[in-house]
């Protein structure tokens, strides 16, 4: 007894995507689910969602600050050891560190302890504004170098560092004079090396 001959079966691969959209355009399958991604975009969206929570993206961007040195060299006609003491008595400093030949401004009170670690205070009145500089006496090598923090209540927050070097040779002294300043004075660089400069200059006239 013979049998029928099988009917050979086609096999047809239909990718998943082609499958939905042919469900689709019969009305078998609406767009949403068509449209519904897979557990991995899902896991995708997920993450990226959730990385402005915990990452970077969410801090505010940081502040561009700069580090500036500042110097000057002026030659003063005197041992380094009396230009080292109009650095640190009062009643000198007075003289040429402050007041009208540096800025149009008068000394108010000048108060310091002069000893590594000891600090200073000088007052004085610009143009109606009282302004208070301040800072920390952070190393003494009498008469050869001077070293100490400088800030002002203008900008409380900011110090800078200031040292000075006495080099004498044939009863003159080559002052030599480093500023740190603070990164957030960056801006007003011109404005410190101008004063500064000043200050050199009238230091100096005091021994012409």
């Amino acid at each position: 007894m013979s049998y029928p001959k099988p009917l050979k079966t086609l096999s047809l691969i239909i990718s998943p995507t082609t499958m939905a959209k042919k469900l689709q355009l019969a009305g078998l399958v609406s767009p949403l689910t068509c449209c519904r991604k897979t557990p991995t975009q899902r896991t995708r969206r997920m993450v990226n969602d959730q990385l402005p929570m915990f990452g970077e993206q969410s801090l505010p961007p940081a502040s561009i600050s700069k580090t500036t040195n500042i110097y000057l060299t002026k030659t003063v006609n005197a041992t380094n050891q009396k230009v080292f003491d109009y650095w640190l008595i009062p009643v000198f400093i007075g003289e040429w560190m402050f007041g009208p030949k540096v800025q149009q401004e008068h000394v108010v009170s000048l108060e310091n302890k002069v000893r590594k670690g000891g600090d200073f205070a000088f007052k004085v009145n610009r143009k109606g504004t009282e302004i208070e500089y301040t800072g920390e006496y952070i190393e003494l090598d009498i008469p050869n170098k001077l070293v100490f923090s400088w800030s002002d209540s203008l900008n409380p927050s900011c110090k800078s560092k200031v040292t000075a070097r006495f080099l004498e040779s044939n009863n003159k002294t080559r002052l030599k004079l480093k500023i740190k300043l603070d990164a957030n004075l960056y801006n007003e660089k011109d404005s410190f090396k101008e004063q500064w400069s000043a200050r050199c200059s009238a230091l100096a006239a005091k021994f012409k």
